[in-house]
């Protein structure tokens, strides 16, 4: 049976003194949220608070339920209508909880490096970018494009310089592709 929303919303707001409460529905059910931590479930019309040693402290009773069929038991907290017990129990759950997990694409982790003069060294982990495309361009001509070669040739010669580099594509362009040799 899945939750009623109104019964969601009343945890929610019963909840509230501990923070920014927030769900996400979760197949009928609802994952409950604390400052963007997840701390409890609502299935089956009832609240259900992950176990921790410090939430347990403010519990009147320790009751132990699985949510839902195959999952790990949490505290069942039957008490909803106490405003003040559910902020107690939420905000000593919340530090002992796992923080979440950041979703930010790791490729924006990466630092683009623009170089400003050619007598720059190359970064380890360069990014081959729109920005130094245009560098390249600007010293190459419009023509430039990175090739599969160069953009190897880049990432195994850090600490080379950036004039280096325009050297070397230079000599990778005059290499004729493999396959075009005449024999």
């Amino acid at each position: 049976m899945a939750s009623n929303s109104d019964f969601v919303q009343y945890i929610i707001d019963q909840c509230s003194g501990a923070g920014e409460i927030t769900f996400k529905k979760m197949m009928g059910d609802y994952c409950i949220y604390c400052d963007g931590t997840i701390f409890g479930l609502v299935c089956d019309n009832n609240l259900y608070i992950k176990p921790t040693y410090q939430g347990a402290a403010q519990l009147k009773e320790v009751v132990m339920r699985s949510p839902y069929p195959g999952a790990k038991d949490h505290f069942l907290i039957n008490d909803v209508d106490d405003r003040d017990y559910l902020t107690a129990i939420v905000r000593a759950t919340i530090p002992a909880l796992p923080k979440p997990k950041s979703k930010r694409n790791p490729m924006l982790k990466r630092k683009k490096h623009v170089p400003v003069s050619l007598d720059e060294t190359i970064p380890q982990g360069i990014v081959c970018s729109q920005e130094l495309r245009a560098f390249f361009q600007q010293h190459l001509g419009k023509g430039f494009h990175f090739k599969v070669e160069f953009q190897k040739w880049l990432k195994e010669n850090a600490g080379k310089t950036f004039g280096d580099a325009i050297e070397a594509y230079k000599i990778l362009e005059s290499i004729p592709p493999a396959g075009l040799f005449v024999r």
